[in-house]
C-alpha cells in the first residue's frame, strides 16, 4: 500500500513542485547539467565525459547504451520526473538568417520556409526537418532559423524515452547561444563586430555577428599558437569583408594561454557574461525557459 502512495506522490509532486534541469549537448563528447529552482540557476554544475562511440555527427547510434548513462546520471543529480531542457549537439544543427520578402515574418515562419526549401542550402529538405525560427531584434524583416534532420531529433527523442525524466524542450544550440549573447549584441554600435571563441575538447569554435546577425562561423584550432595565426586572417577577412568598424572580442569560458590572443591580436579579449550558469549554453536555455 505504502509503495502504491508513492507512485502517485511522485508524479504529482512533480506536477506540483517542477523542477528544471538544463542539459547542454553543445560540445563534443561532453555533457554539462544544471539544475533550474524557481527560474534560477542552482549550484554545482556538473559534467559528464559521454561514453565512446554512441555518437557520430552528434546522432545517437546506440541509443540503449546513451539512454541508460543519461539516466544513471539523472538518478543521480535530479529528482524523479525532472522536466528536461535540452541543447542539441552544435553539429546536429543547422542556422541561416532569412530574409523575409514582404518585409516581416510571416504568422506561420514554418510553414513559409517549407515552401521555399530550395533557398536555404541546407544538407536535408526542410519537409522533413525539426525547425526553430525567432525574429533577430531590431532587423523586422529577418529571423534566425535553426533546423536539424527529423530522423536525428527521433533518435535524441528515444534515448530520453529510455532515459526517463519529462522531456520539454529539444532546443538547436544556436538557438541558445544566441539567447544568451542577445543583450551583449543588442549594446553593440552600429557596424561593430561581436566575435566569440568557443573552445570545445578538440578545437574553437568562432561565430562573428554584425548588428546582431550572424555573419561569419569557423572551426579554429585549439593550441593557442596555430590559433591566434587563422584567426587573425578569420578577423581581418570578416573586417573587410563586412566594412565593420571596429572588433568586440570574446570568450565562451575560459582558456589556458588566452592572454596572448589579445596581446598579438591588438584587440582586448574579455569573457562572455555566463551569470551563475555553467556555459553560454545553459544561460540562454535558462533565458529561453524562463521566457515561456
Amino acid at each position: 500500500m505504502l509503495s502504491g502512495i508513492r507512485e502517485r506522490w511522485l508524479p504529482l509532486r512533480a506536477e506540483l513542485f517542477p523542477q528544471t534541469l538544463l542539459l547542454d549537448f553543445s560540445q563534443p563528447q561532453l555533457l554539462i547539467g544544471q539544475a533550474l529552482k524557481a527560474g534560477k540557476p542552482v549550484e554545482p554544475l556538473w559534467t559528464a565525459p559521454l561514453p565512446a562511440r554512441t555518437l557520430r555527427d552528434g546522432v545517437p547510434i546506440v541509443r540503449d547504451a546513451l539512454g541508460d548513462f543519461i539516466g544513471d546520471l539523472l538518478l543521480e543529480h535530479s529528482r524523479p520526473y525532472v522536466g528536461l531542457v535540452v541543447a542539441l549537439p552544435r553539429v546536429l544543427s543547422e542556422w541561416r538568417v532569412i530574409q523575409w520578402p514582404d518585409g516581416r515574418e510571416p504568422g506561420d515562419p514554418v510553414s513559409a520556409l517549407r515552401a521555399r526549401s530550395a533557398q536555404v542550402g541546407w544538407p536535408f529538405p526542410l519537409s522533413e526537418a525539426f525547425i526553430d525560427v525567432r525574429p533577430l531584434p531590431g532587423t523586422g524583416a529577418c529571423s534566425l532559423v535553426a533546423g536539424a534532420a527529423r530522423q536525428a531529433v527521433e533518435a535524441w527523442i528515444d534515448v530520453f524515452a529510455i532515459a526517463g525524466g519529462n522531456l520539454r524542450h529539444l532546443i538547436p544550440s544556436q538557438a541558445a547561444l544566441m539567447t544568451a549573447l542577445q543583450p551583449t549584441l543588442e549594446l553593440a554600435t552600429p557596424g561593430e563586430l561581436v566575435a566569440l571563441l568557443q573552445p570545445t575538447t578538440s578545437d574553437c569554435q568562432l561565430v562573428v555577428w554584425r548588428d546582431g546577425i550572424p555573419e561569419c562561423e569557423r572551426i579554429l584550432p585549439l593550441a593557442i599558437d596555430q590559433l591566434i595565426p587563422v584567426l587573425r586572417q578569420a578577423l581581418g577577412f570578416c573586417r573587410s569583408s563586412l566594412g565593420a568598424s571596429g572588433v568586440r572580442l570574446m570568450l565562451a569560458e575560459p582558456l589556458e594561454g588566452s592572454a596572448a590572443i589579445g596581446e598579438q591580436l591588438g584587440l582586448p579579449l574579455e569573457i562572455a557574461d555566463r551569470g551563475d550558469y555553467g556555459s553560454l549554453h545553459l544561460l540562454g536555455l535558462g533565458m529561453l525557459e524562463q521566457a515561456r
